[in-house]
């Protein structure tokens, strides 16, 4: 999973505020064509070796040393006003896609103000950025957002865990590999658990969906590499 020998092309990278992410999930960045700051995650990119290109938000809760060496190299800001409608992380996301990234990454802590994690996961899945290819590294987990018609391959330890979650109503034609309770051209619902605690196999999975909007957690992706750090 670790890339950077080379830049990502198209790949934006962003900072979510909030809670710090922990240290170990540095290794797995990768190099970016872009790096985005949502607020407080400039703190966060900075703590994590990455230089932001740009800081997207309302900057209310930015540290004051982080402000002042963010100017320091002339970082670009795109202000907002904190009276608004958007959270800081959606800006940011928004920006990406306006930048044309094909591939967006968003870096979390996970945790803090539920309404918070709620809003960010929500926000993953806009049906305007369902051409694009969207993930996030949450604390332990990796999340991909998944819009049909495609498909996904999924890497971890064998008997790691795997869970589906429809998103934006109903998916349908979910077919799964490698998993141990396999979906054959199978629909979920968002108010059904039935996705939850599925296990790898082996050290990989192939999941495809034809319709809808489908969250595909990891969410012990990284535990081992955090307890070993």
């Amino acid at each position: 999973m670790n890339n950077k020998t080379h830049i990502q092309n198209n790949t934006a990278l962003i900072f979510a505020g909030g809670n710090a992410p922990l240290p170990h999930l540095s290794q797995f960045l990768p190099q970016a064509q872009w790096n985005i700051a949502a607020d407080s995650g400039l703190d966060h990119a900075l703590a994590l070796g990455v230089t932001p290109d740009v800081v997207v938000g309302d900057s209310d809760s930015v540290s004051k040393e982080a402000l002042a060496f963010a100017h320091s190299l002339e970082i670009d800001f795109i202000s907002a006003s904190t009276d608004k409608d958007f959270t800081d992380t959606e800006l940011a996301l928004s920006h990406a896609v306006d930048l044309g990234a094909h591939r967006i990454i968003v870096v979390s802590a996970g945790g803090g103000r539920f309404d918070h994690a709620h809003g960010l996961l929500t926000a993953l899945f806009h049906p305007e950025w369902a051409h694009i290819k969207i993930e996030a590294f949450i604390d332990t987990a990796h999340v991909f957002a998944l819009h049909g018609p495609s498909s996904l391959e999924i890497s971890g330890t064998q008997n790691s865990l795997v869970a589906l979650h429809a998103m934006n109503g109903i998916a349908h034609g979910i077919s799964t590999e490698g998993l141990r309770w396999q979906l054959r051209n199978e629909s979920l619902a968002p108010w059904v658990s039935r996705g939850v605690s599925n296990e790898l196999t082996g050290t990989s999975g192939d999941i495809s969906l034809q319709s809808g909007a489908l969250l595909v957690v990891q969410p012990e992706a990284f535990t081992q590499i955090s307890q070993e750090s």
